[in-house]
């Protein structure tokens, strides 16, 4: 692992276990093995690697719902339902990554939470609108009803989603993936033509 990857791996741990503001750069330069001085070599402060995490995030992010997504022989239902459930799986397991977003998305760092905002606000329009696409062919083909708009079905489908990754807090990743399975039979029933 180079040492910018190593920075970034363990910076993640420690802004989701301690936060934006118990995590300082000298940690981070300790748990990686390096002086702090060659730390700002790869970052200018604290703020910059903090951004370009959540960066990596918001594109990792992109990238996978467009590779879900990008299965044109894959009929419309198995797209939808397989990024639906693997979006579900994933982010229900208890691993740094998604402990480092879930705590930043509650509890935003003050002077950060514009950039934030921004940065997740775009990665969010992008989805959607890859959704949205992906929608409006399912309509076109005649799969999906038409008595909803597309952002519509877009948007419900990430509300079930993101309904069912904060049960994680009261049930196992098990439970969740039967609820997904029950939700995404009503979610389906729901936009199917």
């Amino acid at each position: 692992m180079h040492t910018k990857e190593k920075i970034k791996h363990e910076s993640t741990e420690l802004f989701a276990t301690l936060g934006y503001e118990g995590t300082s750069m000298a940690h981070i330069a300790e748990r990686v093995g390096i002086k702090k001085p060659s730390l700002y070599a790869h970052y200018k402060n604290k703020e910059a690697l903090f951004l370009d995490l959540v960066m990596d995030m918001s594109l990792d992010y992109v990238t996978f719902i467009e590779d879900s997504l990008g299965q044109g022989n894959v009929p419309i239902e198995k797209q939808l339902y397989q990024a639906f459930i693997t979006y579900v799986h994933d982010w229900t397991q208890d691993n740094p990554a998604n402990q480092f977003y879930s705590r930043f998305l509650q509890y935003p760092p003050q002077q950060l939470a514009e950039p934030l905002k921004e940065m997740l606000s775009e990665s969010e329009r992008k989805v959607r609108a890859l959704f949205s696409v992906v929608m409006k062919d399912g309509q076109k083909q005649g799969i999906l009803t038409t008595e909803l708009d597309s952002e519509t079905m877009a948007y419900t489908y990430f509300a079930l989603i993101e309904g069912l990754v904060t049960e994680v807090v009261f049930y196992t990743p098990d439970e969740i993936s039967k609820q997904a399975e029950e939700s995404w039979n009503v979610y389906w029933r729901g936009i199917r033509a």
